[in-house]
């Protein structure tokens, strides 16, 4: 019996380093930062503020990359917040940024996003189907 203790030990130390950097991982990673949502969807500007009768392909992928980083709902909070901020001194419209998933045939929800939005309660998601 003195050889099992230890070798129970050793298993467990084994089994320690084998799943704690996986979940040292999982509790640092940050919602995605308002330079890495802002590269990605840049390119839709000319379509939020009717310069363009359409999403570019260019925009749609970005669209595609920020529904991809909305993973939790900081992470929502944080996209939402970001284009908030980012889109307070432009003239846009709000309709056509919740339009943009649809237009580019990405699977999320998105709400219209203005100046009076309230990120907290803002929910991304996938559209329901009926």
């Amino acid at each position: 019996m003195a050889k099992t203790f230890p070798e129970f030990l050793s298993y467990l130390a084994i089994l320690s380093m084998l799943f704690a950097p996986s979940l040292c991982d999982q509790a640092t990673e940050t919602a995605p930062s308002c330079s890495t949502v802002i590269s990605n969807v840049a390119a839709c500007l000319p379509f939020i503020s009717h310069t363009s009768p359409s999403p570019s392909g260019i925009c749609c992928g970005g669209v595609k990359n920020v529904a991809g980083l909305a993973k939790t709902h900081d992470d929502k909070m944080a996209i939402c917040n970001c284009l908030k901020t980012e889109l307070a001194n432009i003239k846009y419209d709000p309709a056509l940024v919740a339009a943009l998933p649809k237009q580019c045939s990405v699977n999320i929800n998105l709400p219209p996003i203005s100046k009076n939005t309230d990120c907290s309660k803002v929910v991304f998601g996938n559209p329901m189907k009926y």
